[in-house]
């Protein structure tokens, strides 16, 4: 899509779609003729795309056509329009009208036979082509007449070779309109397609930030509001801040120009506007200032209004322009604004319409009135007067204007369809259907919605029963349903007090719903409301959004006015609080507080709290977080899993996406435990995706880290570590305390930063414990007291756990005796911690098969310890000679790693394998011996000589020597240069697991 500025206009998006054509342009020039088709409906940028792709091009010369729907049967009409077009480049041809020299007394060619017509073209081409690349456009091909879309086709068929790219722009190749073997050609082998969709909500965005949109909008003065022009004008300041004075300047006379008395201007920050000193802020209430938020998140206007405006229009170009033009981002993002028909797709549709019989008007009325999708026989009762109601569709269906869906179903094709159709009902008109929608609704919130915009003024019965029927929706887990019927019933209240109740109450329920972003353009509008529970409300919102501090003021000031019926909730987001900012001593007890409430809150969880914060509290619910944690802190990850995935459907019923999204995290860590990676890592991923959508931000440095260990443990290190880096950026911008120590201990998992000092406190997180990974780092960098300092602080902790992981401690401690050169303690330490990890894959197999309580298989823990155990007893029994015996170890161990998709640990299985003289083929390719091969690996791995020497149990000058002979037979000199050299060969020698096994 473009965008008009001072004449020019900036394209949106289409990247791809834009290399494609491009591409197809340099093999043309290149002496290759070449054709594509670009096909999309109406107003989606067919012909922006294609100016774009050829507009600026270095010796390229265009040839535009299309084709209009008036003159469609004009005969020959494009290829004439073809041929004078290329009259004006003047190339001197001599051509005559049709591009060819009429012989004497001979006929126009072009007025006989699209076949000579077809051939005029081609010789023209040609010629033309051979002085430089031709781009030829037939833009609007489903409005070309017919002979002249058949000598198309003799041109298509027939141009080969030379530098001739042809481009064809239709709305869909499959319009009966265009000849067979036209279709064909342009669908066949050797023509690309383009086939074009709506922007996206970021290109929408982009576009929505235009600057020549909002000067528009200033000159036509279409501003719902002073408020609306005041914020936009705020937000050109910031955007253009590095620009010249000048344009500063300007916007600020608009600004001046602004009655800003009695406007809202909360979140707008209006340092350097000229408004008066004692007007600024004037309307905002102690408490909900926003101070230390990222602009992009204190001004989500232009991202909302993108959201919306791409669900309206389905992204196309033509119609979100004309919106733009219209209304600005700000009121476009308001979810109590209905978007209307822009004039670009009114019209047209109007026309359709007014083709119809009366009978179509009404049925068309009555499903925009009902809202779309809609049983045909209700909509038929609605319109009423209708008496062949399958005759009335079908004219609909064929004008357009309706489409019928199964089970006589009927909907219109598009959202701007049914704005339009709704648009073009008359205000008295439309309360009457409304009313017959009523009457015929099947249910009480249908029928009070349709009351509602019936209503031609305040009624304040009708908004007790929608604040009723809001009341029976929340109790379902409906939260955002029973928001909607809040704020139908605050416009329908006469009394402001009242109606900024109403709309406090809308903002509860939008935010417990999860949509916080939603809950942040609400909380904008001017409330007046001076009850504790705002306070409450906002302090939810503020916590949601990561802006600690003004939680914190706001919070406090509720607890000190709060009364009986929200305080387990203002106490239980204290206590949330408390938490991420790092104290969980308070934690804790603001979470007791809200246990101990007489009422309890209807969507707090105290319980999961202090659990989470290494504090769990009696009597926690069956099912909630805090059983879970109970059971991962006992390594226990198959029963947790089970009450995860309760906890996470129960959480889905109830409508509380933040604990639904906690839960799926943990869910995460639990099949960690598991050794479930991919699932692992599908659950954290889309927990950390719906919640950046939701604009989540308290929960995203938790969810980031939840994502870190399954990647790592699947070898996708380079993944892994951009969520830590993730994790900790957000949690630092938060100030997060708790985000940041889940940072820091993801960090160290992956071995890019040092252990925390308290990386045993703090209770359960969304990272597994590194302490053992560190310890086998401490051990490969010979840094062996420092290892047995970290064994021994881990035994002293006494921390609970099954077998599984005294397995892992007794196997670390196997891994000191093997580098202290203790061969025979270190061998016996090996086989106990392999005892231990298949007694405890029996146990579970055990009780599962006789229905015990573990109802999940969680043996995939101790398969990857007991395949653990098995890899450092095949290393200790090479490195002392017993290589049969090495091998079979680390054979069974690879085949534990593979089955579990344990990438690294497989590569270092297939490297001992090696070293054990089984040979891969690329060893033979590259000349280089198994050790050679093995050293190689590592060192392209990026590993010190030293880490490889104790890697491969070798000496650090036997290292140095082998690096050499590899250089030497290799050919080069530098470690960069032989990881290239490994990475040319492939990922089999890149990763030798793969020829190992």
């Amino acid at each position: 899509m473009e965008r008009a500025a001072e004449g020019v206009r900036m394209f949106v998006g289409r990247t791809a779609e834009l290399a494609s054509l491009r591409a197809e342009l340099r093999a043309a020039g290149g002496g290759s003729a070449r054709r594509a088709v670009v096909e999309g409906p109406e107003g989606i940028g067919k012909t922006a795309l294609i100016h774009h792709a050829l507009d600026g091009e270095a010796g390229v010369r265009v040839l535009t056509v299309s084709g209009e729907e008036s003159e469609r049967e004009l005969r020959l009409g494009v290829v004439r329009q073809l041929m004078d077009e290329a009259a004006l480049l003047n190339h001197g041809t001599g051509a005559g009208p049709c591009g060819v020299a009429a012989e004497p007394g001979g006929a126009d060619p072009c007025a006989v036979d699209p076949c000579a017509a077809g051939q005029a073209v081609c010789e023209l081409v040609a010629r033309l082509s051979a002085l430089e690349t031709l781009a030829v456009v037939v833009d609007d091909a489903q409005w070309v007449d017919r002979a002249s879309l058949r000598a198309l086709s003799y041109v298509l068929r027939r141009v080969r070779v030379g530098r001739v790219l042809l481009l064809v722009a239709c709305r869909d190749l499959a319009d009966p309109w265009l000849p067979d073997g036209l279709r064909r050609m342009l669908a066949g082998d050797g023509t690309l397609v383009v086939t074009l969709g709506g922007l996206s909500a970021s290109e929408l965005a982009e576009l929505a930030a235009d600057p020549a949109l909002a000067a528009g909008r200033r000159e036509r003065g279409t501003y719902a509001s002073p408020a609306d022009a005041a914020k936009e004008a705020l937000a050109a300041l910031r955007t253009d801040a590095p620009c010249a004075d000048a344009r500063s300047n300007a916007l600020r006379l608009d600004v001046r120009g602004l009655d800003v008395r009695g406007l809202d201007v909360r979140g707008l920050d209006v340092r350097g506007l000229d408004v008066p000193a004692g007007e600024r802020g004037s309307a905002v209430p102690a408490g909900e200032r926003r101070s230390d938020v990222p602009a992009d998140e204190r001004h989500p206007d232009v991202t909302a209004a993108a959201r919306r405006l791409r669900e309206h229009t389905l992204g196309n170009p033509l119609h979100a322009r004309a919106l733009l033009t219209i209304l600005p981002p700000a009121a476009m993002a308001d979810p109590g604004v209905r978007l209307p028909a822009p004039e670009t797709y009114r019209r047209p549709f109007a026309a359709s319409l007014h083709a119809c019989a009366p009978a179509t008007h009404r049925l068309v009325a009555a499903c925009a009135v009902l809202g779309g999708r809609c049983p045909l026989h209700v909509a038929a009762a609605v319109a009423t007067g209708i008496d062949e109601p399958l005759n009335t569709l079908e004219e609909a269906v064929t004008a357009g204007l309706l489409r019928e869906l199964p089970g006589r179903l009927i909907d219109f094709p598009e959202p701007l369809a049914r704005a339009a159709a709704y648009d073009g009902i008359g205000a008295g008109a439309r309360a009457r259907l409304h009313l017959a929608a009523a009457r015929l609704a099947d249910d009480d919130g249908a029928a009070l919605r349709h009351r509602a915009a019936a209503a031609d003024g305040p009624d304040e019965a009708l908004a007790e029963e929608l604040a009723r029927f809001a009341a029976k929706a929340a109790q379902h887990g409906l939260w955002q349903e029973a928001a909607a019927h809040l704020d139908l019933a605050a416009g329908l209240t006469e009394s402001p007090a009242r109606r900024d109740e109403l709309h406090t109450a809308v903002l509860e329920h939008v935010l417990i719903g999860g949509d916080v972003i939603r809950a942040a353009e609400l909380a904008a509008v001017r409330n007046a409301d001076p009850r504790p529970v705002r306070r409450y409300v906002l302090g939810r919102l503020a916590l949601a959004a990561g802006r600690f501090d003004e939680a914190s003021e706001l919070l406090a000031e509720a607890w000190r006015h709060t009364e009986p019926g929200f305080a387990a909730d203002v106490a239980e987001q204290l206590s949330w609080l408390r938490l991420v900012t790092g104290n969980r001593a308070e934690a804790a007890n603001w979470a007791r507080l809200s246990i101990e409430q007489p009422i309890a809150g209807p969507v707090a969880r105290p319980h999961d709290v202090p659990a989470l914060g290494g504090a769990p509290s009696a009597g926690a619910p069956s099912g909630s977080l805090a059983e879970a944690v109970a059971h991962l802190a006992l390594d226990e990850a198959g029963q947790a899993c089970a009450v995860l995935k309760r906890a996470v459907t129960a959480a889905g019923a109830a409508g509380l996406p933040h604990h639904r999204l906690l839960a799926t995290a943990l869910l995460a860590v639990a099949e960690h435990g598991l050794a479930r990676w991919d699932e692992a890592v599908a659950h954290a991923e889309a927990a950390l995706a719906e919640a950046s959508a939701l604009g989540q931000r308290w929960l995203l440095p938790w969810l980031d880290a939840a994502c870190v260990a399954p990647l790592a443990a699947k070898g996708e290190h380079d993944r892994a570590l951009a969520h830590a880096v993730a994790a900790g950026t957000a949690a630092r911008r938060m100030r997060h305390v708790a985000g940041e120590r889940q940072a820091d201990l993801a960090m160290a998992l992956l071995g890019a930063a040092e252990l925390p000092a308290d990386a045993c406190e703090g209770g359960l997180g969304f990272v597994p414990d590194p302490r053992p990974a560190r310890i086998e780092a401490l051990v490969a960098d010979g840094r062996l007291e420092e290892a047995e300092r970290a064994l021994d602080a881990c035994d002293r902790e006494g921390r609970a756990g099954g077998r599984r992981r005294q397995a892992e401690r007794v196997r670390l401690a196997g891994l000191l005796l093997a580098a202290r050169n203790v061969p025979t303690q270190a061998e016996e330490a090996f086989g106990r911690a392999l005892e231990l990890a298949r007694a405890s894959g029996r146990l579970r197999e055990e009780a599962q098969a006789g229905a015990g309580p573990l109802q999940e298989p969680s043996s995939g823990g101790c398969l990857l310890e007991e395949a653990r155990a098995l890899l450092d007893l095949g290393r200790l029994l090479r490195r002392t000679g017993r290589r049969k015996a090495a091998a079979e170890r680390l054979g069974a161990a690879r085949a534990i790693f593979a089955r579990l998709g344990a990438r690294p640990l497989v590569e270092r299985c297939a490297q001992e394998l090696e070293a054990c003289g089984l040979e891969p083929p690329a060893t033979v390719r590259l000349g280089l011996t198994p050790q050679e091969l093995s050293t190689a690996t590592l060192v392209a791995g990026g590993l010190t000589n030293r880490q490889i020497a104790r890697e491969l149990l070798i000496s650090v000058k036997t290292v140095e020597y082998h690096i050499g002979k590899i250089y030497t037979k290799l050919g080069i000199g530098s470690r960069v240069a032989l990881a290239a050299k490994l990475a040319a060969y492939g990922p089999e020698v890149s990763f030798p697991a793969s020829e190992a096994g």
